[in-house]
This record gives C-alpha cells, sequence and structure tokens, in this order.
C-alpha cells in the first residue's frame, strides 16, 4: 500500500508542473484507458440487443472477468512495485498482465460460449481472445499501443450500433493517440498500429461470427 501511495503521490506532483497539453494529454488518457473503453465497447454492444435481464448479468460476467479481474493484477503487481505505473510505460512489464488478461479472456469466451450467452458477447469474447494473443507475440519484441486498439474497438462496435452518430466515438481514436504520443508513452507508428489491429481483429471476428 505504502508502494502504491508513493506512485500516486509521485504522479499527482508531476501532473501540477507540467505544460497545460500535457496535463490535457494525461487525463486523456485516464479518460480512455482501456479497461474504459473496453467497458463503454460491451455497453454499446448490450444496448443493440434486445433488453433482459439475462443479457446484463452476461455483460457482468465478461465485464468481471475481462476488465476487474486484469485490473485487480495491475494495481496488486503496483503495490508490489513490480510494475512503475497502471498504463504499463515499461514494455518488458507488460507480459505477465498480458498473460493473465489472455486467460481472463479465454474464461470468459468459455464461459460465455458454453452458458449460452448473446452471440455478440461470445463475439466479443472470441476478438478479446484473439487481440490479446496477438498483442502479447507482439509485445515481446515492441511496444504496441493498448490505448488506441482498445479505443479503436469502441469507435467499431459505435459505428456498428449508432451509425453516423458514433463520429464522436471515432473522433476518440485519434485524440486518445495523440495523448499517448505527448506523453511520450508511444510514437505515432506505435498508435496508427495499435488502432489499425484493433478494429480490424474486431472487425474480423464479428465478420466470422456473421454478425455484420
Amino acid at each position: 500500500m505504502e508502494q502504491l501511495s508513493e506512485n500516486l503521490l509521485e504522479n499527482r506532483a508531476a501532473i501540477s508542473a507540467a505544460a497545460w497539453d500535457e496535463r490535457l494529454a494525461f487525463w486523456i488518457s485516464q479518460i480512455g484507458s482501456p479497461p474504459l473503453t473496453t467497458t463503454a465497447c460491451i455497453a454499446l454492444g448490450v444496448l443493440s440487443l434486445p433488453a433482459s435481464r439475462s443479457t446484463w448479468y452476461w455483460m457482468g460476467v465478461y465485464l468481471v472477468l475481462v476488465v476487474l479481474m486484469p485490473l485487480l493484477y495491475l494495481v496488486w503487481l503496483l503495490k508490489k512495485g513490480l510494475i512503475t505505473d497502471i498504463h504499463l510505460k515499461v514494455r518488458e512489464q507488460r507480459t505477465r498482465p498480458l498473460l493473465v488478461t489472455v486467460a481472463a479472456a479465454f474464461m470468459a469466451w468459455g464461459i460465455l460460449h458454453f452458458g449460452a450467452a448473446p452471440r455478440l458477447l461470445v463475439a466479443l469474447a472470441a476478438a478479446m481472445c484473439l487481440q490479446t494473443v496477438i498483442f502479447l507475440a507482439i509485445t515481446l519484441r515492441w511496444k504496441i499501443s493498448f490505448h488506441s486498439a482498445s479505443a479503436a474497438g469502441m469507435a467499431v462496435m459505435a459505428w456498428l450500433v449508432i451509425g453516423s452518430l458514433s463520429i464522436w466515438f471515432v473522433m476518440s481514436v485519434p485524440i486518445i493517440a495523440w495523448a499517448r504520443v505527448r506523453l511520450q508513452r508511444h510514437t505515432v507508428g506505435q498508435t496508427f498500429a495499435g488502432a489499425t489491429l484493433g478494429g480490424a481483429i474486431l472487425l474480423s471476428v464479428l465478420y466470422m461470427y456473421l454478425l455484420i
């Protein structure tokens, strides 16, 4: 807990001393973090389904496994001093969290698939499985942007669900990418690769599940 508190205090001090655009980039990164954009993606998908208690139940199962479990693991790693920050700015520190996310994604897919969850949620779990495996392989050599990938997935889902109103979600992708570059967490190429792969993987899996 002491290590976690020190990290939070250091971050707060750094933010206060930063230029205005760097502070803006920091808060964009927080709001556009993968746990939040993934949750938004799932929520958009669920809104396209017939309203039922069962649908919301399966959404909850998915979020607990794919979002909450990896997030809690990150907090634990931060508390133990095994990672420098929750956004994993050091590439070498990303392997273990990604392995946990891969395991959680496959667990979610299995539970949703065999539990007869809505087909869309099963497809989203499958997309998460594929994306985390690919990103894990890439991360062993290169630091691809998770923020951009997640934002692109959210934008794709918004486009499929709400059409032209998705412009606000689509615009968030370059904005989040800019924030990651401004904070020097990624290069332009890393954010572009993340967004391209994130969107392409989701579209491909939805196509394979005959949902588009």
